[in-house]
C-alpha cells in the first residue's frame, strides 16, 4: 500500500509482510532489540542538561526533550491501533516517565502476540502486532540519529 497524506498526517505503507503473524522466537529476538535500541537511546543523551534537553534548534520541530517524548508517545499510539495502550490520560507528560512507562506495556504486550493474526483498519491505514513491531523499531532508531544530529 502506498504512503497517503490525510488531514496532515501521513498513512504509512502496509507492506504484505506485515500480515504475517509473529512468532515466538521474532517476538524473543525483537525484545533484545528494543532493549539495545533504548539503551543506546538514554547513553545517547546520558548527562545532558536540562538545557541543552530543553533546547530549540532552528529548522527543528522539537527539543531532544521533545523527541524523547515523541517516541515514547508514538510507541503508545502504535499499541492504542490495535486496542492494546493504556487510557491516553496516563500517558505520562515527563518524557523519561513516558519512555519508560510505554516501552514497560510493549514488551509485555509483545509475548502475547505470538501467533496473532489481528488485522486493525483505522483511519485509512492497516495494522498489525508485526507493523507495530516493525514501526516502533526504526522510530527509535531514527529519532537517536536525530539527536545525535543536534548534539
Amino acid at each position: 500500500f502506498d504512503q497517503v497524506a490525510t488531514d496532515g498526517y501521513s498513512v504509512e505503507s502496509f507492506f504484505r509482510y506485515d500480515w504475517k503473524p509473529l512468532t515466538a522466537l521474532e517476538i524473543q529476538r525483537a525484545l533484545k532489540l528494543l532493549t539495545w535500541s533504548r539503551s543506546d537511546l538514554l547513553i545517547t543523551v546520558e548527562g545532558l542538561s536540562d538545557e541543552k534537553l530543553n533546547q530549540t534548534y532552528l529548522g527543528e520541530r522539537w527539543s531532544i526533550n521533545g523527541i524523547l517524548g515523541h517516541v515514547g508517545g508514538a510507541e503508545w499510539w502504535y499499541l492504542d491501533r490495535l486496542g492494546l495502550a493504556f487510557p491516553r490520560q496516563e500517558v505520562p507528560e515527563e518524557p523519561f516517565a513516558r519512555l519508560e512507562k510505554v516501552r514497560a506495556l510493549l514488551k509485555a504486550t509483545l509475548p502475547k502476540l505470538v501467533g496473532s493474526k489481528q488485522v486493525v483498519g483505522i483511519d485509512g491505514e492497516f495494522w498489525s502486532p508485526r507493523k507495530i513491531l516493525r514501526r516502533a523499531l526504526w522510530h527509535e532508531r531514527d529519532h537517536i540519529e536525530h539527536i545525535r544530529k543536534l548534539l
